[in-house]
């Protein structure tokens, strides 16, 4: 094997890298960039169409703020120090256990509950416009429901109410057949499903025709989509402040939610600092009963006592005596007071009702003692003595119970608890979602990175031959000649699709364009390569369709032909020929098949003259069986006829990839060419394509390069737009 013929397991072992090529530099990421901008501008201005379409599209969503105060009357546990070691262990503060409150079932039940929030009812829009075009009125679309009771089975069920004239409507169930018609204000019983529904309507505002969907949902649904919407958070650490913020489609609406949350929790933040008081009212309501039945019982037996006995002077002992008594029998009846209300919270086991116990037995100790010295007086006295500690006794207790019961009277028709509404809830005329601008900068900058992205993807599936000079360098195949693109050639091509008649030679329409100069330099390149040659033929081929032979050969005949050049053009596509486009033949003819199959002579097909110097054999006939009839003896008679005509013979082949015509073609030719087209071949196909020809003992000379596009890297590139299609 010679030093130019590539060797396959070297190559092999140097296509590893993606694309067969180096690391990207800048330079080359820019180029690709700059060559993407058309994906990367399309991409941007379809996100920006997008962004734009979905603020515009979007309800805007607006915010309601309120002001909570909460006080701490508690006051600190364990004095200033336990205080301030409460607060750098970051103990829960009496706001963090509020913001739970306020966000709870119980408020927001009730919030809920006061203005019917479980029952939704929205105008039905366009899906694809929306509210957008009706937001901004007066008279948008409206509808407020009085009442809508639905069993909780067909609770989440969409029911319909279709509006009509001078605020008539008709409701509709969920299959669109009627259940009643009515007016604002008006109930409406029906049923369906076997189910009662009763439905009564506040304020219609609609233009007749205008749908509404009309929803009863579960409570803890509404509940919750109201718990989504509201946020409350501590202002500062520590401060009792706490920010409530909402946020509703309707500002005005959506400050009636809020200030009825804040009005539902101060509600029931008073009834929880009410709700002690109360209870230790109702005990002592339940005790002074009692204590009158007994006081007055007493009084009837002192009075019935001094009416028997006489007017009795008690001594100064006596006395003394009593007023113990009296002291301790008070004491004693408190704390059993006190154990009695204990025993509603605390077990009888308890610490706290143990301690109580304790002190009961020792008072009851001392007042045994008293009845000692009670029983030392005269029969007289100890009489007197008992009844009067018992009228003193039951005196001064009813008289507590009845100072305190009015006491807690008192301060609970007072009682305004610990929280208290700093600022209400008012409606905010600037939404504050979507965010319009933001919207349309994330639009445009997503676009861009995703433009971006899909350039860089579509570079790395499609790892194509950029740089000729990888060709050089990993397959040490020489190329010959790069062919830039030509705007102009995409004009001629699709003008030749249209069969216009005329030639369709960028050589003829712009022979000042850089893909023909660059052609014209192929002939110094093709003079030096054919030098060794046997013959003065040469196959043009390529890997695989679309890649610009047929522009190729055409356009490089011309110039050949307008060198002075005896040219003859061969259509060796047998499979889909078209060489004979771009010299203004509608119709392929008679052409190589039937002189291949003997049934013509060469000069009996030849198109002699389609241009000065330049002749032309079609394709002819299509054969079924294009390989063998290749493969018959008349090929070598017919080039070696030719090549004593003519200065220099072109043949273009099919692409060697899809079919084995040009391996038997180029068995009889000087020289072989392979075309390759920029970024749409790889070296790993390259390389095959040129071991199909090894395989069949033919050398390729050279490659020629084509299709580079022009972008501002460091490397000049060109993209060629000429489209060849082909059919195995």
């Amino acid at each position: 094997m010679s030093a130019t013929e590539p060797s396959s397991r070297p190559v092999a072992q140097d296509l590893r890298g993606p694309g067969g090529g180096d690391e990207v530099s800048l330079g080359e990421l820019i180029a690709n960039l700059w060559e993407g901008r058309h994906l990367i501008l399309g991409a941007t201005l379809l996100a920006l169409l997008l962004g734009g379409y979905y603020a515009w599209r979007k309800s805007p969503i607006y915010q309601v703020d309120a002001l909570l105060q909460v006080e701490d009357k508690k006051g600190g546990k364990g004095g200033p120090g336990m205080e301030a070691l409460s607060s750098l262990l970051d103990q829960p503060t009496v706001a963090q256990a509020e913001i739970e409150i306020l966000k709870s079932n119980l408020v927001l039940g009730r919030t809920v509950e006061a203005l019917a929030l479980d029952t939704v009812a929205q105008p039905t829009f366009n899906p694809l416009v929306g509210d957008a075009l009706v937001r901004r009125r007066l008279d948008a679309p409206s509808l407020r429901i009085e009442r809508f009771e639905v069993p909780a089975p067909l609770q989440g069920t969409a029911f319909r109410l279709v509006a009509g004239e001078n605020g008539a409507f008709h409701w509709e169930d969920p299959d669109g057949r009627v259940l009643a018609t009515g007016h604002e204000g008006e109930e409406l019983k029906a049923a369906w499903q076997g189910q009662p529904l009763v439905l009564q309507v506040r304020r219609l505002v609609a233009p007749p025709g205008q749908r509404f969907s009309l929803v009863r949902q579960p409570t803890l649904d509404a509940i919750e989509a109201l718990r989504r919407d509201l946020q409350v958070a501590e202002k500062g650490k520590q401060t009792n402040i706490l920010g409530l913020s909402f946020e509703h489609r309707s500002p005005i609406r959506g400050a009636e939610i809020l200030n009825e949350i804040v009005a539902q929790y101060v509600r029931q933040n008073i009834e929880r600092k009410a709700e002690e008081a109360s209870k230790t009212l109702a005990f002592l309501q339940e005790q002074l009963p009692q204590l009158k039945a007994k006081l007055e019982a007493a009084e009837n037996q002192l009075n019935q006592y001094r009416m028997q006995a006489g007017s009795v002077d008690l001594p100064e002992e006596a006395r003394l005596v009593l007023k113990q008594s009296v002291d301790l029998e008070g004491q004693l009846l408190a704390l059993k007071q006190k154990k009695d209300e204990t025993l509603r919270t605390y077990k009888e086991r308890s610490d706290v009702v143990a301690t109580l116990d304790q002190q009961i037995a020792k008072l009851s100790g001392e007042a045994r003692q008293l009845d000692g010295k009670v029983r030392a007086l005269p029969r007289t006295q100890q009489e007197l003595v008992r009844l009067m500690r018992d009228v003193q006794v039951d005196t001064d207790m009813y008289t507590a119970l009845l100072n305190n019961a009015q006491q807690l009277q008192v301060a609970r028709a007072g009682e305004i608890g610990n929280a208290r509404i700093v600022d209400h809830a008012l409606p905010s005329l600037r939404p504050v979602k979507p965010q319009k601008p933001m919207v349309i900068t994330l639009s445009a900058l997503l676009g861009l990175f995703g433009g971006i992205g899909l350039t860089l993807l579509r570079r790395a599936l499609h790892r194509g031959v950029e740089d000729p000079r990888l060709i050089e360098s990993r397959l040490n195949l020489p190329v010959v000649v790069t062919v830039p693109h030509s705007d102009q050639q995409g004009i001629i091509h699709k003008a030749m699709q249209r069969r216009e008649a005329g030639l369709h030679l960028l050589a003829q329409a712009q022979p000042e364009d850089l893909a023909v100069e660059s052609l014209r330099s192929l002939r110094t390149s093709l003079h030096f390569t054919m030098m060794d040659a046997k013959n003065p033929v040469v196959l043009i081929t390529g890997p695989a369709p679309t890649i610009g032979k047929t522009f190729v050969s055409a356009n490089f005949a011309a110039l050949l032909a307008q060198s002075g050049t005896r040219v003859l053009v061969v259509d060796g596509d047998l499979r889909k020929g078209l060489l004979h486009r771009p010299f203004g033949l509608l119709e392929r003819g008679q052409g190589l098949s039937e002189i291949l199959s003997g049934q013509a002579d060469w000069k009996a097909v030849l198109h002699s003259g389609v241009l000065p110097g330049l002749d032309l054999i079609t394709t002819g006939t299509l054969p079924p069986n294009p390989a063998e009839l290749l493969m018959t003896s008349r090929l070598p008679d017919f080039l070696q006829q030719v090549s004593g005509a003519y200065d220099l013979v072109l043949i273009d082949a099919a692409p060697v990839l899809a079919v084995t015509d040009p391996v038997i073609l180029a068995k009889h030719v000087g020289t072989t060419l392979l075309i390759a087209k920029a970024r749409m071949h790889s070296l790993e196909e390259l390389q095959i394509a040129l071991q199909r020809f090894e395989s069949g003992g033919v050398k390729v000379k050279g490659c020629i390069f084509n299709d580079i596009t022009a972008v501002d890297g460091g490397y000049r590139y060109y993209r060629y737009a000429y489209h060849y299609g082909y059919n195995k």
